[in-house]
């Protein structure tokens, strides 16, 4: 058996829905497929679940290595779920030189080519890796996402300076925070583009309270490295944005607009980071 070269985490949820051709429900299917395709030869795949989640994950495939979540998702966002940092703590658990996080509804069509070239550029850097939306299942080419990593791949030893607390599997804002996080501490960052990456496009299943609590730790966390922020050359505008969610994220409740100020601002803000990201970016044919 090969020795373990890249731990990937993920939170398998008991069931998925997704539109396929003509309305038919392809969520089932699609499912299955993501799962099957995550394992390879040196990759070990974890799922982390809360414990309610168990029963309805029993038939997973002995290639997949459940986990036990840590508990608060559900208090903290309505849904039950497991925290990224923990997820990513168990991946670092094994020993693996290279960990990383993969959304659920990620199918990865990689050969075993595309596998060591990742494994290979993800020693030296975090690899935010953005994704192909296709229609259905056997589409080959759909658009590249470029506003969100649904995976990302780090040395294990880049992992443990991570600080994702607070953050959710199926919640916005914690791939912009990880790419943020090793920037503001001078880790090396490439945002990856991979048409192996694929992703079966469906209606955001977020909602709006969800997104600017994701926001509000976002901004807890930056809040007392403001002055890192500035050492990475935003320009004038970005800082602004920054400035104004730091002072109003977490004073929703004072009435309108502020509500609507957080959601466009954040909105503009994670385009910034996403700028940040593709200062270095690597495209993985």
């Amino acid at each position: 058996m090969p020795a373990t070269e890249v731990a990937l985490a993920t939170s398998i949820p008991p069931g998925m829905k997704r539109p396929g051709p003509g309305g038919a429900e392809a969520g089932a299917i699609w499912r299955q497929d993501c799962i099957a395709s995550w394992p390879a030869p040196g990759w070990r795949i974890l799922t982390v679940n809360p414990a309610e989640e168990s029963a309805s994950l029993a038939n997973l495939p002995e290639t997949i290595e459940r986990r036990t979540a840590e508990p608060g998702v559900a208090e903290a966002y309505g849904r039950p779920g497991a925290w990224v940092g923990d997820a990513l703590r168990q991946a670092v658990a094994t020993g693996a030189p290279v960990v990383g996080l993969v959304n659920a509804d990620i199918r990865l069509d990689l050969d075993a080519t595309r596998r060591a070239a990742l494994a290979a550029e993800a020693r030296q850097a975090m690899l935010a890796c953005n994704r192909m939306d296709v229609q259905h299942a056997a589409q080959a080419e759909g658009a590249a996402y470029r506003y969100g990593y649904d995976l990302v791949l780090m040395p294990a030893a880049m992992a443990q300076r991570i600080d994702l607390t607070g953050f959710a599997f199926g919640v916005p804002w914690w791939d912009y925070w990880i790419v943020l996080d090793a920037l503001l501490r001078g880790l090396p960052v490439r945002a990856v583009r991979c048409d192996g990456i694929r992703h079966l496009a469906h209606k955001a299943a977020w909602n709006q309270p969800g997104w600017r609590r994701a926001l509000r730790v976002l901004m807890a966390h930056l809040a007392p490295r403001r002055a890192a922020l500035g050492a990475l050359g935003l320009g004038p505008v970005a800082e602004a944005v920054a400035d104004l969610l730091l002072a109003i994220a977490s004073r929703e409740e004072e009435g309108y607009p502020v509500a609507e100020m957080i959601t466009v601002a954040g909105t503009r803000f994670g385009l910034e980071v996403v700028r940040l990201a593709e200062r270095e970016a690597l495209r993985l044919d």
